[in-house]
């Protein structure tokens, strides 16, 4: 008898488990579609984008490269210098020719991977498999950005890194995320950023907007003029 309640209980518990957890895989899925869907991921090898970052009212070209699964750079050039910083999957460098540097500066850890322009390596999303990955989702319920009607979702990565994401309850997309910054030179900074202006890619949304604030100060604002999906990138141009 014991043992059938103990089997029951159990049961229950599961039961309230999965149903708890429904809502968030239902934001999640509802976000993958909107992007694109995973099927239609699995297909993408590489990315390129280009167009204008905006530091705090100074303007600099970019282009950045994206190779799958995590092979990553971007460079920012201005009156015959430049700036670039890389992933090649095992370890990053950058360089900085503003400040007259002519050798690069190796990174190995999670500076390896954090990049000034707040970046994943990965090109992947995040949310795509994101239990694989090692990666947990909650939901935190509704609010609102910009009188958009959000969905809540707190995501922690494997590193332990917390991040909150806001998803449009209507359309899917990614309204807002915040978590600290990736920036070596922001170190504990909070940073908000919204996303918009999403344009269809060879069947991937891709926002070409995206501005990050912290304490409502525009820190980077980041506007695409163009993206490529699937051009052929040697994985040597992630090397130095």
């Amino acid at each position: 008898m014991l043992l059938k309640k103990i089997i029951l209980l159990c049961f229950v518990l599961v039961l309230f488990y999965d149903l708890k957890s429904q809502p968030v895989d239902q934001i999640i899925s509802k976000y993958i579609e909107f992007i694109g869907g995973d099927s239609n991921w699995k297909h993408v090898n590489t990315l390129i984008t280009s167009g204008e970052y905006n530091y705090g009212g100074i303007k600099f070209p970019f282009t950045a490269y994206s190779k799958a699964p995590n092979l990553y750079k971007f460079v920012v050039p201005f009156e015959g210098k430049y700036y670039a910083q890389a992933f090649d999957g095992y370890q990053g460098w950058k360089i900085d020719a503003f400040k007259n540097e002519t050798k690069p500066t190796m990174l190995t850890g999670k500076a390896a991977k954090a990049m000034a322009n707040e970046a994943d390596v990965e090109l992947e999303d995040t949310f795509i498999n994101y239990r694989q990955k090692g990666h947990k989702a909650i939901d935190e319920g509704t609010d609102t950005v910009d009188e958009k009607i959000c969905s809540r979702v707190k995501l922690i990565r494997k590193s332990g890194a917390e991040e909150t994401y806001y998803f449009d309850r209507s359309s899917g997309s990614l309204v807002l995320k915040i978590g600290l910054s990736k920036n070596a030179e922001l170190p504990g900074t909070l940073l908000n950023t919204t996303y918009s202006d999403y344009r269809d890619v060879q069947g991937i949304k891709i926002p070409f907007k995206a501005v990050s604030k912290s304490n409502d100060q525009i820190i980077l604002e980041i506007t695409l003029n163009k993206a490529e999906i699937n051009a052929t990138i040697d994985d040597k141009e992630f090397q130095y």
